[in-house]
């Protein structure tokens, strides 16, 4: 059995006045599938309509969010190639804009690497110590080391990502407890350096968000085996790391697994829980939207199941539907037809569609229950009585042997 997972996000969140990517829509072949197969919704523990992307991820991978590997600074960490020795810990490090006390923008005006590594430098520079320090990731995203011996005890502070609190006043969103109070004076200390930094005055000048806040959430434990308390740099290669210490994705599932996507985190991701990773430029023209259907074809060769992770970034609301349009006839119509005609397959689509708590999918395959919904609508979708409460029912249901797989598993002899 072959499985395709394709997470398609909306990267516009804070620009409320838009409506979801499902919402006016023209996608034949999607709707066609939803009508033969399955359609529903996973629930997402929110208290707001923006979505914890990281946590959506980890939810759909079927990761319990308790593992270490699930902590996106474990994420950030093997993204960066880092491997935490036994006495340290790592925590995201974002760096955002906030104006007048409000969080605008939770990657800084899309940052570049180059500009973000000097101010990254230059916290490191101030603040750091011999039992702290901070290390370049990629664009706005970072990490903060820490030693166990500066962590006050106390139990790890839940935090909430940078980009759900679009629109909010950051210092009510501050830690609390003995470790959110130690990474709270962190965040004050290094906006005040961040503020009256070149890098930010000549963004400004140039009419882009400055940088001028850092937002530490994500804690992750220590990880891997001892490394004299220094930090061990794995090799540059893209694929997972073998850790014993982690619980892969074919232990949990019985499946291998590859990712593509095209954003940093996601390189930690496939190291994080047994994944392979393969990066794509991002983008949503049709020569990328066929670029990932032909990886995805030639990756699922030497796999089980892909995990696609695609965004849209248009704001005008022509260009969000025909970026939907061109998913639907470059990679959702050739896939669904290239992997009917081979083997058993199935696939699941999971668009944001801008309803607070939960997102819609749909699914089909060889051997998966209908479930039609007769719509691409929240409505449709929200009368649908298959619905799941975490990602990893939805994944177990999406895994699931299929009747005649069950009736051989049952039979004297099978298996």
């Amino acid at each position: 059995m072959k499985y395709v997972m394709i997470r398609c996000e909306d990267d516009t969140w804070p620009h409320e006045d838009l409506r979801g990517l499902l919402d006016g829509a023209k996608a034949p072949h999607l709707l066609q599938l939803s009508h033969a197969g399955a359609g529903g919704r996973l629930e997402l523990d929110t208290d707001g309509p923006w979505v914890d992307r990281l946590a959506l991820h980890c939810a759909l991978l079927g990761l319990d969010p308790r593992a270490a590997e699930s902590a996106p600074a474990a994420w950030y960490a093997a993204a960066a190639d880092l491997q935490l020795a036994p006495d340290e810990r790592a925590w995201c490090c974002e760096l955002v804009t906030q104006r007048d006390g409000t969080f605008i923008d939770p990657s800084a005006g899309g940052i570049t690497t180059k500009e973000s590594q000097v101010l990254i430098q230059a916290l490191d520079e101030q603040l750091g110590s011999d039992t702290r320090r901070w290390e370049v990731g990629d664009g706005p995203h970072h990490i903060l080391v820490m030693k166990q011996t500066a962590i006050p005890a106390g139990p790890e502070p839940q935090i909430a990502a940078p980009a759900v609190m679009t629109g909010q006043r950051w210092k009510r969103r501050l830690p609390r407890g003995a470790i959110g109070r130690t990474l709270a004076a962190l965040v004050e200390q290094a906006g005040r350096i961040l503020e009256q930094h070149p890098v930010n005055r000549v963004r400004i000048d140039l009419g882009e968000n400055p940088a001028n806040l850092i937002w530490l959430w994500g804690g992750s434990a220590s990880s891997g085996p001892p490394a004299g308390g220094r930090l061990r740099r794995h090799g540059a290669s893209g694929a997972s790391d073998p850790n014993p210490s982690v619980q892969g994705f074919r232990a949990r599932t019985g499946h291998s697994g590859a990712v593509i996507a095209p954003r940093f985190p996601f390189r930690g991701l496939g190291r994080a829980c047994g994944l392979t990773w393969q990066e794509l430029p991002e983008g949503s023209t049709e020569p990328a939207y066929e670029l990932l259907f032909r990886t995805i074809m030639q990756i699922l060769d030497g796999h089980d199941l892909i995990y696609a992770v695609l965004s849209i970034t248009h704001t005008d609301p022509i260009e969000r539907l025909c970026a939907m349009e061109r998913l639907d006839h470059a990679v959702l119509r050739p896939l669904t037809e290239r992997l009917g005609a081979q083997e058993p397959w199935r696939l699941l689509v999971v668009p944001d569609n801008r309803m607070p708590g939960w997102v819609p999918f749909v699914a089909i395959g060889s051997g998966l229950p209908q479930q039609p919904v007769m719509g691409l609508t929240a409505s449709a979708f929200e009368a649908s009585p298959l619905s799941f409460r975490n990602g990893r029912a939805l994944l177990d249901w999406f895994l699931q042997p299929s009747p005649a797989a069950q009736a051989a598993a049952g039979r004297p002899g099978s298996g």
